[in-house]
């Protein structure tokens, strides 16, 4: 069976901060590179690893994900769609802790496809959000007042 992606992080800013971080469109764009997003259920935005694309506004070839759920200041969920495969979804969640907040990300619906199929995929993913993404998420919280 495909395991999910799971990545923790702490950051040491309260969790109404993390959450502006996590959901307020041009803070998202710091952390995420992500085109086009609004913190509004069912609100299609587009994930663009291509800088020169993200930076045109371009989303050709970008990842189009969808939100499925918020719960203000402790829940983002949002479906992952490649092109041309099932989504995978990825659920954020912020809980306070002493100095901070923990924040617990799970990429999941990797059992729909073969350990095969999504080796290399997976392990891209959990790389970027373990030492790319979350990391950039607590650099934008942290710095803002």
């Amino acid at each position: 069976m495909v395991e999910d992606i799971t990545s923790i992080i702490e950051i040491a800013a309260p969790r109404d901060r993390v959450w502006r971080a996590l959901s307020e469109p041009a803070l998202v764009v710091e952390w995420m590179g992500c085109l086009r997003f609004e913190a509004l259920p069912g609100h299609i935005f587009y994930l663009q690893p291509d800088r020169a694309r993200r930076d045109a506004g371009d989303v050709t070839d970008a990842i189009a994900c969808r939100i499925e759920a918020l719960d203000p200041p402790r829940r983002l969920s949002f479906s992952w769609g490649f092109p041309d495969i099932p989504d995978t979804w990825v659920d954020i969640r912020l809980r306070r802790i002493p100095g901070g907040t923990y924040v617990r990300l799970v990429h999941s619906g990797w059992s729909q496809f073969d350990d095969h199929e999504t080796e290399d995929v997976r392990g891209g993913l959990g790389h970027a959000w373990h030492s790319v993404a979350l990391p950039a998420l607590r650099a934008v919280a942290e710095s803002l007042a």
